[in-house]
């Protein structure tokens, strides 16, 4: 099994799996969403123009630990964290902070289950992205999980369809304190990996910290954001454009994301991925124009400390969330403007 997850790796990755890190944007300006400004605390915003986007579309940072000359980062402690610091050279580190088992691998809110035919490293190269993931998204929102998330590792695709009942457009699903992914080795072959842990990490943090549940449009649209999901989603659009209107309201964005999958697998398919983009284009344009990083954690930190959810936005953004809602609509707003709607490939370095 070990050798079958290295081999699936090396098999389908569209780029090698060496790690890397971004060379610096085009004298003329940026021509990859990796060369686009990064999310970070002190971003200013909007951190792209119109000609930004016409030139790399969305920003797309997720892919570097898998690019030549990667450095990880460290901590206030000194401790370097993420991709390449849990593993060296297929050894376990000196981690006190890591507790590995034989089935499951437990770091921070991460208890990560899997076949013990696999060894930890096999395994842990998904660990140290979760890893990277939380403490991003905490350090971005300045909130942390409650508690702890129990991910599963299925062995293949077979059983992670027939356990989630879910198709692969949809990288995992979680229920409650519990999450069953797509197959480790499956998702670093589609160069998904780093989408899925920021995804997870991002899902997890709005879910457990905050006692009241965000609408799905802006919880969905969050967690695209954060995850950097936009390069990819506008690929996928690609497929529907020549069929029509791509974008849905903010009510057909609840209904499809809080709702149970489409039992036409096609249709599944393709309502999920537009309420997705849909949902991404509203964060987007929430934290981009809307006030930034700043705007966001005071209306997070607030609902937070129990101010009713309709008061919190009424506070930050002077619309209760229905009328916030409305305000975002990608139907009326369409996509950024500017936007390269041609497909990119934000896993190959630039």
């Amino acid at each position: 099994m070990r050798s079958n997850l290295r081999n699936l790796i090396a098999a389908v990755a569209a780029a090698p799996l060496v790690l890397a890190v971004v060379p610096g944007a085009a004298a003329d300006g940026p021509r990859h969403p990796a060369e686009l400004p990064r999310l970070e605390r002190g971003a200013t915003f909007p951190r792209c123009t119109p000609q930004d986007l016409a030139a790399a579309g969305f920003p797309d940072h997720l892919h570097e630990w898998h690019w030549r000359g990667w450095v990880p980062p460290v901590d206030a402690d000194g401790q370097p964290y993420g991709p390449g610091t849990l593993c060296v050279r297929g050894m376990l580190a000196d981690r006190p902070d890591l507790d590995s088992g034989d089935a499951a691998q437990r770091l921070g809110p991460w208890i990560l289950l899997h076949n013990p035919a696999y060894e930890a490293c096999d395994i842990l190269t998904f660990m140290e992205v979760l890893d990277l993931a939380q403490r991003t998204v905490t350090g971005l929102l300045d909130l942390a999980p409650a508690d702890s998330l129990v991910v599963v590792n299925p062995d293949n695709t077979s059983q992670y369809r027939e356990l989630s009942g879910l198709g692969t457009w949809r990288l995992y699903r979680r229920q409650g304190g519990r999450a069953l992914i797509q197959p480790i080795g499956t998702l670093q072959a589609r160069t998904l990996d780093g989408h899925a842990a920021f995804m997870l990490a991002a899902d997890w943090t709005l879910d457990s910290a905050l006692p009241a549940d965000l609408p799905p449009w802006l919880h969905h649209g969050l967690v695209g954001y954060l995850a950097e999901d936009g390069a990819n989603l506008v690929s996928y659009m690609a497929e529907f454009r020549p069929q029509g209107p791509i974008l849905y309201r903010p009510a057909i964005v609840d209904a499809v994301l809080a709702g149970e999958p489409d039992r036409d697998p096609g249709r599944d398919r393709e309502r999920y991925r537009k309420a997705c983009y849909s949902a991404f284009l509203m964060g987007w344009e929430l934290v981009e124009n809307r006030g930034g990083l700043d705007a966001l954690r005071s209306f997070l930190h607030q609902v937070q400390g129990g101010v009713p959810l309709d008061e919190a936005s009424g506070r930050v953004y002077g619309l209760d969330l229905a009328g916030l809602a409305r305000s975002l609509d990608p139907v009326e707003i369409g996509e950024p403007a500017g936007l390269r709607l041609e497909p990119t490939r934000p896993h190959e370095a630039p």
